[in-house]
């Protein structure tokens, strides 16, 4: 049985999509695989995330708990699972635009997901994702639970590049 290892990355002001990230951290480890979890940073400036004393803490809070992805934890992956939250993508596809300078990215699945699965937060990442060169993997079913669905959706993508890796096709 192949080893996978799984790149959870993350963007969150507000905690939502933090736990939609760890969720299907979670879910990738109950596969057996290895995981990185990071958090990209924020776009806005100081003063905007000053004016809003839930996103500062939130942000205090999350800058001590996560580091930011580093140049080598893409390349180490075998799956880039990329969470957002629903009302905005920019960090993460940056993030994402990034990835073929850092290193071959075909062969490698990106798994996005947002609370409730919602196509506007999803689309341009599926688009940057797929214009680096990875595979990118359909979103899970939005559920009434999305924490379950998200670690349903870890341990599917984990399953995948294993499978993948099992055939040599990785």
């Amino acid at each position: 049985m192949a080893e996978v290892n799984v790149l959870v990355v993350f963007y969150s002001r507000y905690g939502k999509a933090e736990q939609l990230a760890l969720a299907a951290g979670l879910g990738a480890i109950q596969t057996k695989s290895n995981i990185r979890l990071r958090r990209v940073a924020d776009l806005a400036d100081p003063a905007t995330i000053a004016a809003d004393p839930v996103w500062k803490q939130n942000l205090d809070r999350m800058n001590m708990d996560y580091v930011a992805p580093r140049p080598a934890d893409p390349v180490w992956a075998d799956v880039i699972i990329l969470a957002t939250p629903e009302d905005s993508s920019a960090e993460v596809e940056r993030y994402v635009g990034l990835l073929p300078a850092l290193g071959v990215m075909a062969g490698k699945i990106a798994a996005p997901l947002a609370p409730g699965n919602h196509e506007s937060a999803l689309k341009p990442i599926y688009a940057a994702a797929a214009c680096a060169g990875l595979i990118v993997a359909p979103a899970q079913t939005p559920s009434s639970d999305g924490v379950a669905s998200a670690r349903a959706y870890g341990r599917l993508v984990s399953l995948m590049a294993r499978a993948l890796k099992d055939r040599g096709e990785t």
